[in-house]
């Protein structure tokens, strides 16, 4: 009863409150009166219980949550209490003078408006509600910042320039590709409080190194000389007030050797920064599945792997992408006298396609890394590719113990007459291990057009 009694309350007066921006109430106005005329006395409304106060937020669409944010310290708090966001940012246009996002849990379309000094940009990734914008085609003019889509805010970050490698990394572009593409392929921040936050990048040239910076710094802070020659960063997160990343390797004698771990320190100025270096994901087998007649067609089985560092109920967990590939070798290049085979001949076209995901959680003890075997996420959801690699609790309209995964590739970088961009996208169950392709793949002549899971910062429009 008490529940009713609060949630009846709530409701005739909510959209009063919200409108409104109040910071508290003493006193409601009186809703009831008994019999004898005496008038009924509720408690203030900023002490409002916090299971009402959640159930009400989780209820309201994305508008009224803003507004449910400004009302009291209170109200605030039940932000926290509520499942995370989750949507889809889709494919930008240079030209466009909006944003727009799915809405995962809504089933709707978002638009959000670009202020004139982020148009015309080039998003290079999202991390925990900011986008990662730089603007300019030139060396001279380029700026990069922390851009968030709700609040609008931008908060300025050094200079690529300050980057040793970066005027060489610039100059190495692809035709038709926005420069920033050419250098920056993942973004991660360690807090949704940008002001205080690390950045971390790593690049599409030299995957062997990440760049480092606090948005009050004046310069980036490399890290190289980390890795051998045949490993190179994978996807990294930050966890528990650590950074984490997954190294790869491309050589395929290191395919039975156990998982290892390694701990370096980083220094931005005074502040220190553990770097976790995880390799537990070996090479891909790439054997050949199945082939035509003349082999000119081949599909390889465990051809590519790609590890994502998912954090989900307080542990760590590695979510492995395995793709098979399919090959069209032209066999006008192939010379028998000439001693050539199969691995000489031309490929006329490529396509990789996920086959299936491993999910293991990870946890160090000094340096010793240990995995476990992960078959059932519960009422979760795991989302996997670029963007935010998440854990989100089901809402009605996501499937459970499931990944959503999303991956765009640019087939031009292997061969210029290929479709540029083919989405591999769906969902993966983990109960039986069945995938479903619910997002259409496309060919587009305007390169690196991919798509990001986002999770915005409800609270940055107060900070900001």
């Amino acid at each position: 009863m008490r529940m009713i009694k609060y949630m009846f309350l709530a409701y005739k007066t909510l959209a009063f409150n919200l409108l409104r921006g109040c910071c508290s109430f003493s006193k409601t106005r009186p809703l009831l009166k008994s019999s004898t005329s005496k008038m009924t006395v509720h408690g203030p409304w900023n002490q409002l219980p916090n299971d009402i106060g959640s159930s009400i937020f989780e209820l309201l669409d994305l508008e009224d949550r803003l507004r449910f944010d400004l009302v009291c310290k209170q109200w605030r708090s039940n932000i926290k209490r509520t499942p995370q966001l989750l949507w889809l940012m889709l494919p930008y246009d240079r030209n466009s003078q909006y944003l727009s996002f799915f809405d995962m849990c809504e089933g709707k379309i978002r638009k959000f408006n670009l202020p004139g000094s982020a148009q015309g940009g080039w998003f290079s990734g999202c991390s925990k509600g900011w986008l990662f914008l730089v603007t300019g085609m030139d060396v001279d003019d380029l700026r990069i910042f922390l851009f968030d889509p709700i609040s609008r805010s931008q908060i300025p970050l050094p200079p690529l320039s300050t980057i040793s490698s970066f005027k060489h990394s610039f100059t190495a572009r692809h035709p038709g590709w926005n420069p920033a593409a050419c250098i920056i392929n993942g973004v991660e921040i360690s807090s949704s409080d940008a002001s205080q936050c690390i950045v971390v990048v790593k690049f599409s040239i030299n995957n062997r190194i990440l760049a480092l910076c606090r948005p009050q710094d004046e310069r980036w802070t490399i890290v190289e000389g980390l890795l051998g020659d045949e490993y190179y960063y994978g996807n990294f997160s930050f966890f528990d007030g650590d950074l984490y990343a997954c190294i790869l390797s491309s050589d395929e004698e290191n395919n039975n050797q156990d998982p290892c771990f390694q701990t370096h320190s980083i220094t931005l100025g005074s502040q220190r920064v553990n770097l976790k270096l995880i390799s537990s994901t070996p090479p891909p087998t790439n054997s050949i599945f199945a082939a035509d007649a003349d082999e000119s067609i081949l599909y390889y089985k465990d051809s590519f792997r790609w590890p994502y560092l998912v954090e989900s109920n307080g542990q760590l967990l590695v979510v492995t992408q395995i793709y098979d590939r399919i090959m069209d070798l032209d066999d006008s290049d192939s010379d028998s006298d000439n001693g050539n085979d199969n691995g000489d001949r031309t490929s006329l076209f490529m396509y990789f396609q996920a086959a299936t995901f491993q999910v293991k959680k990870i946890q160090t003890i000094g340096d010793t890394l240990h995995t476990t075997v992960v078959t059932d996420v519960g009422n979760q959801s795991l989302f996997v590719g670029a963007g935010d690699c998440l854990a989100v609790k089901t809402c009605d309209k996501l499937d459970k113990n499931c990944i959503y995964f999303l991956h765009d590739m640019d087939y031009s970088l292997h061969k210029q007459d290929y479709p540029l961009i083919s989405r591999e996208a769906g969902v993966y169950y983990l109960e039986d291990g069945s995938i479903q392709r619910c997002l259409p793949s496309i060919t587009t002549q305007n390169h690196c057009l991919y798509m990001h899971w986002f999770s915005p910062n409800i609270k940055s429009r107060v900070l900001g």
